[in-house]
């Protein structure tokens, strides 16, 4: 099995089919993943299976449950992900993927020269000050709501919003009591589906 049937496969699971040229790019994208993973930590899981079910497809899972936006950036990014993808799937959007780690940041440049992502860029958040201008804050598996609300707020405009993908709803709901009682956010239950299982996942969106 090849990347592409891989990353195929794995959307099928969850009831979703991409045209070929975004299929074929991030293909081209998980194979850049696996092949660095081998040199520096981006990822865990990482054979070509649990790649293409855990990091990939949760991720274009993420990204279609986002609502346009002219700026989203990606906290945490680590290897690129959801953003690499968010930037493959709305290709129109300027897309910011911040990291801290000189060797994560090297990969994303890499990625985003060789898929040839002109709408996207990295934020180096261990030597620039935040950017407040983004319409939307994406982060996955990158902290507890609390961080991510003191931290995200730095990134976006007045009005803008945080999506934080998570995990289980009962680990969610610990997080959220951390929360300023004057936040309001909203949470959505869905599910990743994978060969063998399905697994949980809550969308915590926050209105800055």
């Amino acid at each position: 099995m090849n990347s592409r049937e891989a990353i195929s496969r794995a959307l099928a699971i969850n009831n979703i089919t991409l045209p070929d040229p975004e299929l074929d790019r991030i293909s081209t994208y998980m194979e850049y993943l696996l092949e660095w993973n081998e040199r520096i930590n981006l990822i865990s899981r990482a054979s070509l299976e649990n790649t293409a079910s855990h990091h990939i497809a949760d991720s274009v899972l993420a990204a279609r449950m986002l609502p346009p936006a002219r700026r989203i950036t990606d906290l945490g990014t680590g290897g690129g992900l959801p953003g690499i993808i968010i930037s493959i799937l709305a290709p129109e959007t300027e897309v910011i993927l911040c990291d801290t780690k000189a060797k994560k940041i090297n990969f994303l440049n890499n990625c985003i020269r060789d898929l040839n992502l002109p709408h996207t860029r990295v934020h180096d958040a261990a030597t620039s000050p935040p950017e407040r201008n983004s319409d939307i804050l994406v982060c996955r598996a990158f902290a507890t709501l609390d961080k991510i609300l003191r931290e995200g707020k730095k990134y976006l405009q007045p009005g803008g919003k945080i999506f934080a993908f998570k995990g289980r709803m009962t680990t969610v709901r610990e997080e959220l009591k951390a929360l300023p009682k004057k936040i309001r956010y909203e949470t959505v239950a869905y599910s990743l589906k994978t060969p063998d299982e399905s697994h949980e996942r809550t969308l915590v969106s926050i209105t800055t």
